[in-house]
């Protein structure tokens, strides 16, 4: 029962899909009027006030292995970040080479017996320094079960630009809501990009 209900509603979303599909040669067709208004509509748009606006982004890197705690742990990273305010469209950063620096960071790491905690505050550290375009990174790492460790585990770091953490690193009883601290940090971020 509950398969065909599942079908139904693919087939359902499929023939949304369908109806509204417009043909590559019909989109092509396009004249360059449309396509100078649609532009100039979207600059305007980005350049009015159009609310705050918190944007980032994140990557995977599932199945990593790592030796670490005498024995070689697998290792499921997700390290997502925010942009600093006002960011140009030139600056945002290729995740490719933040990637490649968090697996240079493991594959190079010298302490073999400290907490997860440590090691994931360290990566943070060197990706917020590293990258003057993002306002705050967080690490997620969840170490698998092992023969060692029959469970699993994991460690959550955030840590913000030096500029920002005086509005993020509030005490849980005198923490202002999630809305107000983003508010907070959109604001400082402004000036960090207007000042340098």
């Amino acid at each position: 029962m509950m398969k065909i209900f599942r079908i139904q509603i693919l087939i359902a979303v499929l023939m949304i899909v369908c109806t509204n599909f417009v043909p590559a040669q019909a989109q092509n067709k396009i004249d360059v009027k449309t396509k100078s208004a649609r532009s100039s509509l979207s600059n305007r748009a980005r350049s009015k006030n159009s609310g705050t606006l918190n944007e980032g982004f994140y990557f995977l890197m599932n199945d990593y292995k790592m030796d670490h705690q005498g024995e070689v742990n697998i290792l499921n990273i997700k390290v997502s970040y925010s942009y600093v305010r006002g960011i140009a469209d030139n600056q945002y950063p290729d995740f490719i080479p933040l990637r490649k620096g968090v697996e240079k960071f493991l594959t190079e790491y010298p302490n073999e017996t400290t907490f997860w905690e440590i090691l994931n505050k360290e990566v943070t550290s060197m990706l917020i320094e590293k990258y003057p375009m993002l306002a705050s990174v967080t690490c997620e790492i969840q170490v698998t079960p092992s023969s060692k460790y029959p469970f699993t585990r994991g460690s959550v770091v955030t840590r913000y630009k030096p500029e920002l953490s005086k509005t993020a690193g509030k005490t849980a009883r005198s923490r202002p809501s999630y809305r107000r601290t983003q508010q907070r940090i959109a604001h400082l971020s402004k000036g960090v990009t207007q000042n340098g």
